[in-house]
């Protein structure tokens, strides 16, 4: 992961401390001690108010700069942007709509790399109807380490992946709680391929150019959905499924099956603390799957603290707890903690090769309406930090 993020995150601050910040209503944000809502005046809370449509307008129409640095990279720098709000209600407060969102990104390093992603998420018909489109366009160079769990971290090698990739599903509430969904998933990799002069590679490192070529899948979706709030849940659950064919007979160059499954759990016994809980699982079956497509552990949402991919396989299982909080006005504060293991088959799973990983977060509330923030973890691995920068919870 890229250091340096949360310069990011620190620019963001100062950005608000000049042109304002969305702080959210008093009788609407996260729920704090008695003892602090008394201390609230009439005054205060009217400052508050019109400091919040100040914030708004500036999340609304204004993107949020990012720069960062890596070892891969140099220095990166770039844009990122987010609208929330929720489509057919005449109250954006109105909490029987769930929210939908609309993220864009674009990035690019002074060593000619470049990333620009689009990502619409939208809830329509009194929920009724779920969108959900992926356009992504990169030339990002990677960390590999190798495949299975017993990778280690002086194989890395320095691997650059340019492809385009179109994730389109749609999903259908058959019930009061049940969706059913279609989803195709298009990724065309034109190079999977180490630096060009292989510095600091694994020398047995087999040719990775197999793992080049079109990604094409087309599968079906089933999930239980009973959360308050799709991106920022405080009660409720949520269950998954999905199913993926990658095959020939779709133009797919691989031909090999995707399977996902997970459960989440929201709970808030104070009104100033919620407990969330994932369990997440992943497979691929498949006689050969593309390096890059294997289940990866690490990143900005699961096993936080692991460079995404630092340990990959055909099967993953990951299990997360995070409390949240709040910490005054639209500052919030998490803590979380992981276990997780990738392997090539069920059987092979191990008490004593799980990994674990810890962390804590600051969350800064962009949109009090649907309840959406900006997100700044530290996980930790084997005591070494990673930083994230990024909207929404993890999950």
């Amino acid at each position: 992961m890229m250091k340096g993020t949360g310069l990011a995150f620190l620019i963001l601050l100062f950005n608000l401390s000049v042109f304002g910040v969305d702080f959210p209503e008093v009788d609407s944000a996260p729920v704090y001690p008695s003892n602090q809502d008394s201390a609230v005046t009439d005054t205060s809370v009217s400052k508050v108010d019109k400091f919040n449509k100040t914030m708004e307008k500036i999340i609304v129409y204004s993107p949020l700069p990012v720069i960062s640095y890596s070892t891969e990279t140099n220095w990166m720098f770039g844009l990122t942007k987010i609208n929330a709000f929720r489509i057919g209600a005449k109250d954006q407060y109105d909490t029987t709509y769930q929210p939908s969102q609309i993220t864009a990104l674009a990035y690019f390093t002074l060593n000619n790399q470049y990333k620009a992603d689009v990502t619409v998420n939208l809830a329509f018909g009194h929920n009724k109807y779920l969108i959900y489109t992926d356009l992504l366009f990169i030339d990002f160079p990677n960390l590999y380490f190798g495949t299975g769990d017993d990778t280690h971290i002086e194989d890395e090698c320095l691997v650059v992946t340019e492809n385009f990739s179109w994730i389109q599903s749609f999903g259908y509430r058959i019930s009061s709680k049940w969706y059913v969904g279609i989803k195709y998933h298009f990724n065309n990799y034109f190079k999977v391929d180490t630096v060009s002069n292989g510095e600091g590679c694994n020398k047995e490192l087999p040719d990775l150019t197999v793992n080049e070529g079109l990604q094409s899948g087309l599968g079906f979706s089933i999930s239980r959905e009973t959360r308050d709030n799709r991106f920022n849940a405080r009660v409720g659950s949520y269950l998954f499924f999905e199913y993926l064919n990658y095959g020939k007979w779709i133009g797919s160059k691989f031909n090999y099956n995707s399977i996902i499954a997970e459960y989440r759990f929201y709970f808030t016994p104070v009104k100033w603390l919620t407990i969330a809980a994932q369990i997440y699982s992943e497979f691929k079956l498949g006689d050969y799957v593309p390096i890059q497509s294997l289940a990866l552990m690490g990143g900005d949402n699961r096993s936080r603290g692991i460079y995404i991919g630092r340990f990959r396989d055909k099967t993953m299982l990951e299990g997360q707890v995070e409390l949240r909080f709040p910490i005054v006005w639209i500052l919030g504060g998490v803590v979380f903690t992981g276990l997780g293991q990738v392997q090539p088959e069920m059987s092979k799973y191990s008490w004593n090769e799980l990994r674990w990983t810890y962390g804590a977060g600051l969350r800064l509330t962009v949109n009090e309406a649907t309840r959406s923030n900006l997100r700044f973890d530290v996980g930790l691995f084997r005591g070494q930090p990673l930083y994230f920068f990024t909207f929404s919870e993890a999950f």
